[in-house]
């Protein structure tokens, strides 16, 4: 049986995308924002470089099209907005509206913690699909093997280095929320499983989430109905764990030598400082994108745009994208 046989149910996938360059929904967002202040100055979580819009999606969609073409339909969820490239007539495409999934009390929503806390009803989405964002990216050819089992478990991809539990009581948003959702499989399902997301695409079952949207069911309410980040959010990573936990899904961690097999191939690794990694989380900042890309060969990578990067970064990050991903996809008008 060859890996395509093996698997026949469909796979989506959901991206969120935001244009965060649009004047019209800054000034929305900055309406309801706590204190109207600037995000300038503000926690990471709420720097303006969560919603900096630099066309990333259209080279993903690049990478599906030449790297994953065994996706099924493609689900776009915005807040009435739709990229002006994008060819919607597509059949593969499917432009979601907050106003579809979101309830109408929870409107406007700016966190996305709260817009992934609906991204399981969307209409007609398939059992099995893939949650990404627009800045990552297909490195090399994949397989749905590379996401699901033959049975249909989920194969979850956590970083492979343990998760700071001490910053996790003291740090930022991201860490404290990422230490409550461990504490909430460990009290629920028995297992503390130390590790965190990988920041790249991540396989679910829409029963699954299901399952942990009823069962946890006054904070995932709270967390749709918070605008904003807040340390006490649900985070769609609490998924994962329950799926580990419970043996629902197949753990991976990542590192360096996820693709690499055989003593002989691990050893040339080793001496020659080229690896092949399930993902790469690519930080902005850093120096040189291609060099970073070829020594790590990652099947999945992630263009990390944060409060340390610059415009120069940001026009780097798209000639290095370009480079890549040259041809005009199908996606496009």
């Amino acid at each position: 049986m060859t890996a395509k046989e093996s698997i026949t149910f469909p796979i989506d996938i959901v991206y969120t995308w935001v244009d965060g360059n649009d004047e019209a929904w800054r000034e929305r967002r900055n309406r309801y924002m706590p204190n109207a202040q600037s995000t300038a100055k503000a926690p990471n979580h709420m720097c303006e470089a969560r919603w900096m819009q630099n066309n990333e999606l259209m080279y993903s969609l690049r990478s599906v099209e030449r790297f994953a073409p065994w996706v099924n339909n493609i689900y776009i969820v915005t807040d009435g907005q739709r990229p002006a490239w994008l060819n919607d007539e597509h059949p593969k495409i499917k432009i979601v509206d907050h106003k579809e999934i979101i309830p109408e009390d929870a409107l406007p929503v700016f966190s996305s913690h709260a817009i992934e806390s609906c991204l399981h009803l969307i209409p007609n989405l398939s059992e099995h699909y893939i949650v990404g964002n627009d800045d990552t990216f297909f490195g090399a050819v994949t397989h749905p093997e590379d996401f699901f089992n033959a049975d249909g478990r989920p194969i979850v991809r956590l970083r492979g280095a343990r998760f700071n539990r001490r910053r996790g009581r003291r740090g930022g948003n991201y860490y404290r929320v990422l230490y409550r959702m461990q504490n909430i499989a460990k009290r629920l399902w028995g297992k503390l499983i130390c590790h965190e997301p990988h920041h790249n695409f991540d396989a679910y079952r829409r029963s699954d989430v299901i399952h942990c949207a009823e069962l946890l069911n006054d904070d995932w309410q709270r967390t749709t109905r918070r605008r904003f980040r807040h340390n006490k959010d649900i985070q769609r990573c609490v998924v994962s764990y329950y799926a580990v936990a419970t043996k629902r899904a197949e753990l991976r961690l990542v590192g360096r030598y996820n693709r690499i097999h055989g003593i002989k191939a691990l050893i040339k690794a080793l001496l020659s400082g080229h690896y092949a990694a399930d993902s790469r989380w690519i930080k902005l900042h850093l120096p040189d994108y291609k060099r970073e890309f070829e020594k790590y060969n990652p099947l999945m990578f992630c263009m990390n745009d944060n409060a340390q990067t610059t415009d120069e970064d940001r026009k780097r990050m798209i000639e290095f994208l370009d480079d890549m991903f040259p041809q005009k996809s199908q996606f496009e008008r």
